[in-house]
């Protein structure tokens, strides 16, 4: 059983519903006369993942590409007397291609445009309502956290701060501090294998903007890699967590961070320090 089975996750403190973030689309996806961006239908998330299928030939099955960096998600429509999503995919498609777009996938509606040091792919499908539905990425690196190592000798965490080693997304606020018990699976005295009750110290925090899964689970993944935390699991789904041990320099800590919408926690025991001697 996993260490951290029987944690019971404390409902996060949520700040109020900031709502879809909205950037205006890059300068390399054209928008044809005759369409427009529905009004309120456009998201953007600074850093995910689409999956775009494509097909290299007619001999060859598809591919699966991920790409990460930038999104956008919006519904096109008619700027004119209402059409059908048909008619809107021919007014796009030679657009997309007078301006450098390629077909990965003509079939999937999937294109791909590298010019001018500006790489962009778009996925292109028919909508509810005679409407195109449209997912847009840019390639881009992934934000980067950095984290402090924790050190030799046992650090408590003050109630109106951060744990030294953890540090919380950037930008976010401390709300709350709070402790709570549970059993984690630790080598007990003579080398056996048991589980202690331990105290972990909870931490919530308030996002200043939106956090997608993806860049959520991977920066602190890649973070806590670097600063010497081995990563026990992570859960990309209703629960947004990931769990991680740190067993450097005579210290035994277990963390669970978590992802709630707005809010984020971040959950630490030091076994070591509580561990009977």
């Amino acid at each position: 059983m996993h260490p951290f089975a029987f944690l019971v996750p404390i409902l996060l403190v949520q700040a109020p519903p900031s709502g879809p973030r909205m950037l205006p689309v890059p300068a390399g996806f054209v928008m044809p006369e005759g369409l427009r961006i529905k009004d309120g239908s456009i998201t953007f998330e600074a850093f995910d993942q689409e999956v775009f299928e494509v097909r290299p030939s007619a001999a060859q099955g598809p591919v699966r590409v991920p790409v990460e960096g930038r999104l956008w998600r919006f519904s096109l429509e008619s700027s004119g007397p209402r059409a059908g999503a048909l008619r809107l995919m021919q007014a796009l498609r030679p657009a997309l291609e007078s301006t450098g777009w390629t077909w990965q996938w003509s079939e999937r509606g999937v294109a791909r445009r590298a010019l001018e040091g500006q790489d962009l792919w778009v996925r292109v499908m028919s909508g509810a309502s005679g409407e195109l539905r449209v997912v847009l990425a840019e390639p881009t690196p992934p934000p980067v956290l950095v984290l402090q190592k924790p050190g030799a000798q046992v650090e408590y965490p003050k109630p109106d701060g951060d744990f030294p080693y953890l540090a919380p997304w950037p930008g976010a606020q401390l709300m709350s501090t709070a402790p709570s018990q549970a059993p984690v699976a630790a080598t007990l005295s003579e080398g056996r294998e048991g589980f202690v009750m331990v105290t972990f110290i909870e931490k919530e925090y308030a996002l200043a903007e939106p956090v997608s899964p993806h860049a959520f689970l991977k920066v602190y993944r890649q973070a806590l890699e670097a600063a010497g935390w081995e990563i026990e699991g992570n859960h990309k789904g209703a629960l947004i967590q990931l769990q991680a041990t740190y067993l450097r320099e005579g210290r035994d800590l277990r963390a669970t961070l978590r992802l709630a919408g707005d809010a984020m926690a971040i959950s630490v025991a030091d076994v070591g320090a509580q561990r009977p001697k």
